[in-house]
Order: C-alpha cells, then structure tokens, then sequence
C-alpha cells in the first residue's frame, strides 16, 4: 500500500537556502572584480606626478640658491671672490696670511651675505701640512631672503628666474630642514619657467667656509684643493 510522504510543517522557521545562494554569488563576482583590478593596475603606466630632471647639462653653469630659516636667497660668490682675489696671484703658502689679512681689510658684500677669507695652518697627526685657504660667507644683519608667500612672480627670486638662460644656466639648491616649504615653491617656479633643478639635503649654519681651489672662483663650492696666494710686487 503506498503512502505519500509526509509534509513537514516550516511555517515556524526561516528558509536561508535562497540567501545563502545570493550571499555566494556576491562573493564570487567581488572577488573576480579584485582580481581583476589588481591585475590591471599591474599591467597600467602613470606619469608621476613629481619632476625628474634630466640632469645639468655640459656647458652650463649653476646658479646657487640656499632655502634656510624660511626664506630663499641666490648665493652667488663669484664677484666677491674676484674682489677678495684681486691683485693676487698663486704663490706659495707663507705668505697666505698677510694675503688674507689684506684681502679682508677691504669689506666685500652682497644683498644677503658677507664675504671674507680665512686661513687654516694645522698640521696632521703625522706632520703633513693641512694648510686651508677658505671663503667664509655670513649673512648680512637685516638681509632676508623671499619667505613663502612673497614667492611669486614679482618677487626677487622670479627676477632672478628672469635674468637667466635655462639654456645656459641651471639652479642648484641647498636646502636646510627649516626651508623645505620655501625650497618646493621656487623649484615650482624654476621647473615652469624650464630650468634644470638639482638639489642636495645640508645643514646651513651661519658663518660656513667652502675651500677654495687654486684662488678660482669658478671652482669655488666644488673642489678641495688648497690654493696659496700672496700679493703680487
């Protein structure tokens, strides 16, 4: 004799199957989307947003900016050497301080700094001869450089920008931790108006000295060579 099965009764419970089914299929399609996302952004370029610069040409010439203690300021050394240097020739080393003496008893300045020389006769642990003829620069009382909101185009440092060939010169700064604000809006600057821009991370305190090499001011910042002068009769 044949008996139909029985129905149970789930009036009373709650049929999660359809749910669980949805629940799946979401799972399956977020996953397939991450996957497939991560593979794209493998294979997709992007320009960076940060310059990168090709580098200081051969030919050209730098132009120094320090960013320091909130401001920026151009440090061109090369006219107040010449002065400091002037009537002078390479010689040898004993004569260096009256040479220094007499170079430094003529005032030599710019807008920002003041410049001199100094004369450094230690010997090393063993004897040999650490004799360094050295440019000291200072900063001039009450000479500021452009602060961050005077950086713009009718500040000094966009006159600077204006005087110069970006074909001919490139800039080179020195930046101090208290002048990294300043240092990215004049590199903005320099970038747009096509400059090559190189920088180094230093830390700047006033007085500092750069050797010089051989009394050339166009190696000044650059070598270490000693140079000896004396005046010439």
């Amino acid at each position: 004799m044949y008996r139909p099965p029985r129905q149970r009764d789930r009036s009373g419970l709650l049929d999660l199957d359809s749910l669980m089914d949805i629940l799946s299929c979401l799972v399956g399609v977020m996953l397939f989307l991450v996957i497939y996302t991560v593979l794209e952004l493998g294979s997709a370029a992007y320009e960076a947003p940060i310059p990168v610069n090709r580098g200081a040409l051969p030919g050209t010439e730098a132009v120094i900016v320090i960013a320091e203690s909130g401001t920026v300021r151009p440090l061109d050394a090369r006219q107040p050497l010449n002065q400091l240097l002037s009537g002078f020739s390479i010689v040898g080393s004993d004569d260096v301080p009256v040479f220094v003496a007499q170079a430094n008893a003529r005032p030599t300045s710019d807008r920002y700094f003041e410049y001199s020389l100094s004369y450094d006769d230690r010997f090393a642990v063993f004897g040999d001869p650490l004799r360094t003829l050295a440019l000291v620069v200072d900063m001039r009382d009450g000479a500021v450089g452009d602060s961050l909101h005077q950086l713009n185009r009718s500040s000094r440092f966009a006159a600077l920008l204006a005087d110069l060939d970006p074909d001919d010169h490139w800039i080179s700064f020195e930046v101090d931790s208290s002048g990294v604000s300043e240092f990215r809006r004049a590199r903005d600057m320099a970038l747009d108006d096509g400059f090559t821009v190189l920088w180094s991370p230093k830390t700047i305190e006033f007085p500092f000295t750069h050797t010089l090499a051989g009394g050339s001011p166009t190696d000044l910042l650059r070598s270490k060579t000693s140079a000896l002068v004396k005046p010439e009769r």
